[in-house]
């Protein structure tokens, strides 16, 4: 194996994949991102802890939403991971305006503005069962999560480089020098905050308009990238599907809450079936939509738990700190810690395995389905579950725990050459730095 990494390291390909992550990450964009997400990790955690909590109170003690102790020991996950979107808006923001030696804080708070103006604004709601409630203004915090973080890197990055452009042409409020520093820098944010805010909520407004007051710049965008995947839904589209939406998570776009929603339907329908003919004794038919669920049986999205059990003791400090605050989540599914602090997003060395490991494994799947190697599903599962029990509770057949034991060390294989390139890289880049600190 090691003999392998060697060479495919000392590939042309791989050469010029790791100079164009040098690139990327010298880049003020991209070494923003990196820091940015970087910066939300605490949130992540607390988030998939709550979502681990309500799991296993699901499956051992009943809870279910609705539910007094699941609603409350759930609520922090909403404003954690449910709002990953808005917090990572500011902190991009925050980021790349120190970087273009901008005012972080007010870039923030712009970019905010702008995020909730654009994905939530806010709508004059009433209380549920409540007679004679007045009325109170209300924000959907369900369109500020991860489905939104696409439109929070475009506001981030786009408001700094307006801000950028405003205060580089002067159409600031001058005050004399005299005037505190945190005051004037609020006076001179003005003018600036005012031009993204009337360039976003213009641009809100005006898709609004379009749309009939049906859609959003998020809703759009995710529209657009869904309308032609709707043609897909079949045994070769599914591993497009899978492909595109790994692709798109690489470049902050949740796939998931892009691609899922087109086979729900298709999805439900064809275990509906399923169960019907179960019941009935008959056999249990092929559905395509089924191999779209090889993607996420490891770990999440990419099936990346090989991945993090990989980094646990790599000599990087930034991957085995990442991998370590992984390896519980990943249990239920849960990568986010991953793919926000690893990262996977906008890191071309991981993106080949991130795409390639669900690909093959929905080809394992199919052909296991083909041969009669595994039992078809008949119980439709969508929640949050600890490693297998969902592969088991869907077919009631024991085999399909083993299949996904199995895709282990297949997609353990996948990874492990490209890991160990980008641990190099990370380790030669914190020697760096700490050779920089010391000179210091």
């Amino acid at each position: 194996m090691t003999a392998l990494v060697n060479k495919l390291a000392e590939s042309k390909f791989m050469k010029w994949l790791q100079k164009l992550s040098v690139k990327m990450s010298q880049n003020d964009v991209f070494s923003s991102l990196t820091g940015g997400m970087g910066s939300t990790m605490a949130l992540i955690l607390i988030g998939a802890v709550c979502q681990i909590i309500c799991a296993l109170g699901g499956m051992i003690a009943g809870w279910q939403a609705g539910d007094v102790i699941y609603d409350a020991i759930y609520l922090p996950y909403k404003v954690t991971m449910g709002m990953m979107g808005f917090f990572m808006c500011f902190s991009l923001a925050y980021t790349y305006a120190k970087k273009k030696k901008q005012n972080p804080v007010q870039s923030g708070f712009t970019a905010l503005i702008c995020y909730i103006l654009v994905v939530a604004p806010p709508i004059s709601a009433v209380r549920a069962g409540v007679e004679g409630a007045s009325p109170f203004d209300a924000m959907d915090i369900a369109a500020l999560g991860s489905g939104g973080i696409f439109v929070a890197i475009l506001i981030a990055f786009i408001s700094v480089q307006i801000t950028k452009f405003a205060v580089d042409h002067n159409w600031i409020i001058k005050l004399p020098d005299s005037v505190p520093e945190g005051i004037m820098g609020g006076f001179n944010a003005t003018i600036p905050a005012g031009i993204n805010i009337i360039f976003w909520y213009g641009l809100s407004l005006i898709i609004s308009s379009v749309s009939g007051g049906t859609q959003t710049l998020n809703g759009l965008i995710n529209t657009i990238l869904a309308y032609p995947l709707a043609v897909l839904v079949n045994p070769v589209g599914m591993l497009v599907l899978i492909a595109l939406g790994q692709i798109f998570w690489f470049f902050g776009i949740h796939g998931s809450a892009i691609i899922f929603p087109l086979l729900l339907i298709p999805l439900i329908t064809a275990y509906s079936t399923n169960a019907a003919l179960a019941a009935q004794g008959a056999p249990l038919v092929f559905s395509a939509t089924f191999l779209y669920m090889a993607n996420g049986r490891l770990g999440g999205a990419g099936n990346t738990l090989p991945l993090t059990v990989m980094g646990l003791k790599s000599k990087s400090k930034q991957i085995s700190a990442v991998c370590k605050a992984e390896i519980g989540p990943s249990l239920f599914g849960i990568n986010e810690p991953l793919t926000f602090g690893f990262p996977l997003m906008y890191n071309p060395i991981m993106l080949i395995p991130f795409v390639l490991a669900p690909v093959i494994d929905a080809l394992l799947l199919w052909a296991a389905y083909a041969l009669n190697l595994i039992a078809m599903p008949q119980v439709l599962i969508l929640s949050l579950m600890p490693l297998g029990f969902a592969e088991f509770l869907q077919t009631l057949d024991w085999r399909n725990i083993v299949f996904t034991a199995v895709l282990f060390p297949v997609n353990w294989v996948i990874y492990y050459p490209f890991y160990k390139i980008y641990e190099k890289q990370c380790i030669a880049n914190e020697q760096a730095a700490e050779a920089a600190e010391a000179q210091q």
